[in-house]
């Protein structure tokens, strides 16, 4: 089975634009394995290639009845990152969808959280991939470079 945010994990990921709807009935699944329990937690489990406003609206009740509170800035990106990690250590994200994860999670909070060391790194090499550095470095050492980058965190 895939791996699945925790609450707050999942709540600092859809805060950050990083949660897809489509992800989260099986968000939920994860949940009630896990011994979550209410009456729209059990329903969002369920919802299969339903409406996404529909599946939004049981992912907002399934919230409130779990009492799950929103995620401030300052604590977004820890749980982002513990997920991002165990994820690609996973085999189930690309070193792709980590840098472009954390290049998204440092737009969406508009370059402001600076304690997200991990996502700066990154980005870092994100920008190298489109600049015109002197001296030029090739795609795949850019690449290379990332892949060592998250090899330190193993």
């Amino acid at each position: 089975m895939k791996l699945q945010p925790t609450p707050a994990q999942a709540m600092a990921l859809l805060a950050s634009g990083l949660l897809d709807v489509e992800d989260f009935p099986d968000i939920a699944a994860r949940w009630l394995a896990d011994g979550m329990d209410s009456e729209n937690l059990r329903r969002l489990a369920g919802a299969d290639h339903e409406d996404p406003n529909d599946i939004r609206d049981l992912w907002t009740a399934t919230l409130k009845d779990l009492e799950i509170q929103a995620i401030p800035v300052e604590n977004r990106w820890p749980l982002i990152w513990s997920y991002e990690l165990a994820t690609w250590k996973a085999g189930e994200r690309t070193k792709g969808k980590v840098l472009r994860d954390a290049v998204r999670y440092l737009q969406e909070v508009e370059y402001e959280d600076r304690d997200a060391e991990e996502a700066w790194d990154l980005w870092y090499l994100w920008d190298e991939l489109g600049s015109t550095y002197d001296p030029p470095r090739t795609d795949a050492e850019i690449w290379a470079d990332v892949d060592r980058y998250l090899h330190t965190f193993d």
